[in-house]
């Protein structure tokens, strides 16, 4: 499906500059040719969706054409923003869509059966010969051939037969004779973007709102991604900058798990991330950058189960992001402090330079220049017997449970449980206790932590459990006790 945008710039003689269709071209699709100064013809297929169809690649029904106008008539509406007057037309062939668009004022979708009743009638002059590449001198003289045979309009070239037009005029005229049957078959001469993989625009007006924006993002992402493309690479970051109205910069980095170069997949994260981040004022101007990378290659086995597409995967994690917080989704780090239970969330990677080796039935991991033999009880190269050591595990409360304490001479002696939730109560007697550890940090913050843990086992001799070996930790800042965890 293409879409063909012909026009001219309001209230001014010519175009300030070449770009000006294009840019407005680019901001709906990354294929993009330009046929003349006031003619581009892009490439729409895969738009259904986001103009209200499913299919959107034949216009053989209703449904199809009522979203080919939404889309035309959204080009419209971005032209007369950019100040300019455009005609659209979209049909299934470009050159058709071409000699439409100039030919028509306003919007035309020309459906698959309407083709031939719709450019017959026009006139053999706005035949365009050089989409057929011919040049000009030979154009003109066809031109007078048409004028004493009678042709006067499309209709009229189309009905001849072939075989006369091939022996009187050659291969040239079957060529025009194609064009005006809206038969040609071919590809866009796709502009070449600047060479660079960073792009920026200055607006006219300030934008507040996220959509008028998502469509400058999406203008500059399709001419970034159609560069990566053009060099065979990809890029692991987006740099997004923003320049406000109050003459300030809001700057944005997102880091991506795999190299990629889809553009709807880029601009979807980074409106993501601006609905999380919002600018403070409007903004003036925007530029995007992108780190070049070469393309991941990958080969799943054939017995290795599919996992879910990076990029999609990468959506969703940044919806969860603006949902519960960037600070709440990823894989948890411990932080170097004494602080206790200190972490703090970051992006799930995978582990570098780790490989596992089995050698005589025992499982190896080597990171670095370190070793550990598993589990199993077995040496590495003797296979004898060695002693397994004793391990325990240790359950920790999420939040911690607080617990009321009696003690004596500062010791704890016994533990009543709160709350009604009889899964982790512990209460009884101490019979055993070890401690305090105290530990504390931080007094010229407003997050001072101080405590003393005790490591004690507890019986309950009403319910006759076996003891329960737990640790508890008083706050020293609030003088309450907790229970942070079970030992297993």
């Amino acid at each position: 499906m293409f879409a063909c945008i012909h026009g001219r710039a309001i209230s001014k003689t010519r175009f300030e500059s070449d770009t000006e269709l294009v840019d407005l071209a680019f901001t709906f699709s990354p294929l993009v040719e330009q046929t003349t100064a006031d003619t581009v013809v892009l490439d729409v297929s895969g738009q259904g969706l986001l103009f209200g169809s499913t299919s959107f690649q034949s216009l053989a029904n209703d449904a199809e054409i009522d979203s080919t106008r939404n889309l035309s008539n959204e080009i419209v509406r971005r032209g007369n923003q950019l100040n300019l007057k455009v005609d659209v037309a979209v049909a299934v062939n470009p050159d058709v869509a071409i000699h439409a668009a100039r030919s028509f004022k306003g919007v035309t979708v020309i459906a698959v059966g309407n083709v031939d009743l719709q450019l017959n009638a026009l006139s053999i002059k706005k035949l365009d010969y050089a989409l057929v590449g011919i040049e000009a001198g030979r154009a003109e003289e066809i031109h007078e051939t048409f004028a004493l045979w009678g042709i006067r309009r499309f209709g009229d070239l189309a009905r001849l037969p072939l075989a006369g037009v091939a022996e009187r005029l050659g291969q040239e005229a079957v060529r025009l004779q194609k064009l005006a049957q809206a038969k040609t078959d071919r590809r866009l001469n796709l502009v070449r973007p600047p060479i660079g993989f960073e792009q920026s625009l200055e607006l006219e007006h300030p934008v507040a709102e996220l959509e008028p924006l998502s469509f400058i993002l999406s203008r500059l992402l399709n001419q970034l991604c159609a560069n990566l493309h053009q060099y065979a690479l990809a890029t692991n970051e987006i740099r997004l900058r923003l320049k406000l109205e109050n003459q300030s910069n809001h700057e944005r980095a997102i880091a991506l798990p795999v190299p990629m170069q889809n553009s709807k997949v880029l601009l979807r994260l980074l409106l993501l991330d601006i609905e999380a981040q919002p600018p403070p004022a409007p903004v003036v101007a925007a530029m995007i950058g992108a780190e070049p990378v070469k393309p991941r290659a990958s080969q799943t086995g054939l017995f290795v189960p599919l996992a879910p597409e990076p990029e999609k995967l990468e959506i969703t994690l940044a919806r969860l992001a603006k949902l519960v917080g960037a600070d709440k989704v990823g894989s948890p780090e411990f932080l170097d402090t004494h602080r206790p239970a200190a972490f703090r969330m970051r992006r799930f990677s995978l582990l570098s330079g780790m490989v596992r080796k089995r050698s005589k039935g025992t499982v190896h991991e080597h990171t670095g220049n370190s070793e550990k033999t598993d589990s199993s009880g077995f040496g590495e190269s003797s296979g004898e017997l060695v002693e397994r050591p004793c391990i325990s595990g240790f359950r920790i409360f999420r939040p911690p449970r607080p617990v009321d304490v009696q003690t004596r001479h500062g010791q704890p002696t016994r533990i009543n449980a709160r709350g009604a939730n009889s899964s982790w109560r512990v209460r009884g007697k101490v019979v055993c206790a070890s401690g305090p550890w105290r530990t504390s940090g931080a007094w010229w913050r407003a997050d001072v932590w101080a405590r003393d843990e005790w490591d004690v086992a507890v019986v309950d001799l009403t319910l006759q459990q076996n003891e329960v070996l737990c640790r508890i930790y008083r706050d020293m800042t609030s003088d309450a006790w907790f229970v942070e965890g079970i030992y297993d």
